[in-house]
């Protein structure tokens, strides 16, 4: 009779642990959301690239007249949540959930915009993802590409941008242009000519021979002596006089 007992109380205790467990790992419906916490993952990229933070979050649910605060936790839909949050389009995707305490947890990764396109008619960013982003009123310093470039087009200067980004030359460009003439050119930041590379094909060998062409020809005939230097053609590197200047 005592073995039962015992066994008696011990499958009482151990379901009430597993109802007090569940109980306070999952608030009930009934209960209030105390409080939101916005939690903005950058996966590694730091936030100054991202337009995205917590304020920005806060005002969308604000915009939208979304007071969670104070509301039992079942009459806040987080999929309305979700959806609307993910509609924006400098989000990339949304989680939302509840802590035991019933604090609503936002979870939101942004969007990573690698570079700044400018067009005749249009300005956005390129995500690292591949898609098109509006630029609108920010600015987040990246690579600029300008002229009429395409989607498609920025995607294949992205490989390009990268090395540049992770290489000596990151402080010496200013940006990239696409020229109806010349095709891709690359703007340098404290020299006087531009550079002609044509097009993003075999890059690693065009500024190879333009590395070489600066460190070689450049400190004997002068810089301010050329208004281009064209890198297009295979094998050879054409520098293009400045007619202001005296040969």
């Amino acid at each position: 009779m005592r073995i039962i007992l015992k066994v008696i109380v011990l499958i009482s205790l151990t379901a009430y642990l597993i109802f007090a467990i569940v109980h306070l790992a999952h608030p009930q419906e009934d209960e209030s959301c105390c409080a939101v916490n916005y939690i903005i993952s950058y996966e590694g990229e730091e936030p100054p690239r991202s337009i995205v933070d917590q304020a920005f979050v806060a005002n969308l649910l604000k915009e939208h007249r979304v007071r969670p605060v104070g509301k039992t936790l079942g009459a806040v839909n987080l999929r309305s949540i979700r959806n609307m949050l993910n509609e924006n389009p400098y989000i990339d995707s949304t989680h939302c959930y509840y802590t035991a305490a019933g604090t609503l947890c936002v979870v939101v990764i942004p969007k990573r915009p690698v570079m700044q396109v400018v067009t005749s008619t249009k300005k956005y960013f390129l995500t690292d993802k591949g898609s098109a982003m509006p630029m609108k009123q920010y600015d987040l310093k990246l690579p600029q590409v300008s002229g009429e470039v395409s989607v498609k087009d920025a995607r294949k200067l992205r490989p390009l941008l990268d090395y540049v980004a992770h290489s000596r030359w990151h402080s010496r460009v200013e940006g990239y242009r696409i020229d109806p003439k010349h095709g891709l050119v690359m703007i340098m930041r404290d020299e006087p000519f531009d550079v002609i590379l044509g097009s993003e094909e075999d890059y690693e060998r065009k500024l190879a021979n333009l590395d070489l062409f600066m460190q070689s020809a450049l400190p004997k005939a002068g810089k301010e002596r050329y208004s281009s230097i064209n890198l297009s053609f295979e094998g050879q590197v054409v520098a293009v006089r400045n007619k202001r200047k005296k040969s």
